[in-house]
């Protein structure tokens, strides 16, 4: 059910072609720990914070990109070394790959608790293994990666600042700033800040209970698309509750709800749901995505036209 977002990201995105020259990784590679355990232990014992690169080893080439222009080159840790153990959780393919992986099963844990979804995915966590910022491939080497994660380390200073406290007062004061944080990072999934998430639902704060009830949305829409047989009059419905919600995941489900309402022939209400799309921050600066926005309308009414509302890539009739 991700087509139109993956769409709307690639449409920004480099693209690795066949023949583009990788930098593979050197022997000035960084020295990276596989057990979360030791990673956790050697963090409290020398002070510091823990950089896990969630990675693909033996077939993501962007994770082999990462390594090879930023985790080989000295001067990255010659900077980061001072600040971060680094734990490396692999998800290989090969055999001889998987072998070398310390607990599959745990590193699957971490990744789904993490909301991990693609590689490289870079998390910045505290010595406990509490996230505070995330990200991936980033073009300019060394430098920039530096300067980089130096700004995430910094805004990432509120949530540890939450996460730290243990007086209801000052949680209380700290949670606007640091939950403004957890949401652009995409943290709130993680389990050990569900009762921050509980906290600020119950604010006084009317301006953090708007965020929480968004936040619960998103939630709540992920879990009725993430399904093998969508239901779409609930998913319909759903969106017409929720006329404000926006980002990737509302887009494909507009998409998918329109291609179901026109094969319906509830035309009117398809075009409501193209018609929001084209509002959506995401597709205003995307030619290709609005594009395929407004052909989806003008085929509205042209009942000639063969519709792919499952998103499976084949005409439904």
């Amino acid at each position: 059910m991700m087509i139109f977002s993956l769409l709307v990201v690639l449409a920004g995105t480099p693209v690795l072609s066949a023949d583009e020259h990788v930098a593979e990784p050197t022997e000035e590679s960084l020295t990276w720990v596989k057990d979360i355990a030791v990673a956790r232990e050697l963090a409290t014992k020398e002070g510091k914070d823990i950089l896990i690169n969630f990675t693909g080893s033996d077939w993501c080439g962007w994770c082999k990109r990462l390594d090879g222009e930023v985790f080989s080159v000295p001067a990255f840790h010659e900077s980061a070394g001072k600040q971060y153990i680094y734990l490396y959780l692999d998800f290989p393919r090969s055999e001889e790959a998987k072998a070398k992986v310390v607990d599959e099963a745990l590193n699957d844990k971490k990744r789904d608790e993490m909301g991990v979804d693609g590689f490289p995915t870079i998390i910045l966590a505290d010595s406990q293994m509490r996230p505070y910022a995330r990200t991936g491939y980033q073009n300019g080497g060394p430098e920039k990666y530096l300067v980089h994660i130096a700004e995430l380390r910094a805004t990432g200073e509120k949530v540890k600042a939450l996460i730290a406290a243990d007086d209801d007062e000052q949680i209380q004061k700290l949670l606007p700033a640091a939950l403004e944080v957890m949401l652009e990072q995409k943290l709130l999934g993680y389990p050990d800040f569900a009762k921050f998430l509980a906290l600020a639902e119950k604010s006084e704060n009317p301006q953090l209970v708007a965020k929480v009830v968004q936040f619960r949305a998103t939630q709540k829409l992920n879990e009725l698309l993430n399904t093998p047989e969508p239901d779409f009059p609930v998913l319909v419905e759903f969106l017409q509750g929720n006329p404000e919600m926006q980002g990737p995941e509302v887009l494909n489900a507009l998409w998918f709800c329109s291609q179901w309402l026109t094969e319906n022939d509830r035309k009117e209400d398809a075009k409501t749901f193209l018609n929001r799309m084209l509002t959506n921050p995401l597709v205003k600066e995307n030619d290709r995505g609005r594009e395929m926005i407004e052909k989806a309308l003008e085929d509205v009414d042209d009942d000639t036209v063969d519709h792919d509302h499952d998103g499976d890539g084949k005409p439904d009739h």
